[in-house]
């Protein structure tokens, strides 16, 4: 299954120069820096901010995609907290808000790049329940609207699902998967 998600992500990245290995470091430096604020460990949470922005700014500069511009102004917060970091100055609260935004953006602009690149979602089933899983990790942020984004990740993560049974649930779910990820990404864009 491992050996298949990679293959998958390679497939994906065929036009972009972004590796596997970048997107793995940048999936973890996520929830990385949380605990590295939590344990009051100034100078590795400012290293690994530096490491997580410039991998966030080459993924959205050489994938594109809808939520590009957003995610790198979120580099740029990220960028404004790095001096902060050695100096023990980096809030809870704050850096919680912006890593939330980011898995947001940055879960959508994948599935908006997977739904965007064409061809058959079949075999996209991996990369898409990654990115759905990291815009549900991040939709603390939408407030009072998060319960409804998050149910309406659940039902597409259902069709996802189906996806690898083959057959007619698998095109059934196929043909469904658009326009429910199509609206979840809509409803990410109104908000953000």
């Amino acid at each position: 299954m491992k050996k298949l998600f990679f293959a998958l992500i390679g497939l994906f990245l065929t036009t972009s120069t972004v590796s596997v290995a970048q997107i793995q470091n940048i999936d973890s430096m996520l929830d990385k820096v949380i605990s590295l604020q939590k344990s009051g460990d100034n100078k590795a949470l400012g290293d690994a901010l530096g490491v997580l922005s410039k991998g966030l700014e080459t993924e959205a500069n050489e994938t594109g995609g809808d939520f590009k511009a957003g995610l790198l102004n979120q580099v740029s917060g990220l960028n404004k907290m790095i001096p902060l970091a050695s100096r023990g100055m980096v809030k809870a609260g704050p850096l919680q808000k912006i890593i939330s935004t980011i898995k947001l953006m940055l879960g959508a602009n994948r599935v908006g790049n997977l739904l965007n690149g064409g061809g058959s979602l079949m075999g996209k089933a991996s990369l898409l329940k990654s990115g759905l899983g990291m815009m549900k990790g991040g939709s603390s942020i939408l407030g009072d609207n998060a319960n409804q984004f998050s149910s309406l990740i659940d039902g597409a993560m259902g069709n996802v699902n189906k996806l690898g049974g083959g057959g007619i649930a698998a095109k059934a779910a196929e043909k469904a998967l658009p326009g429910q990820l199509g609206g979840i990404l809509n409803m990410a864009k109104g908000i953000l």
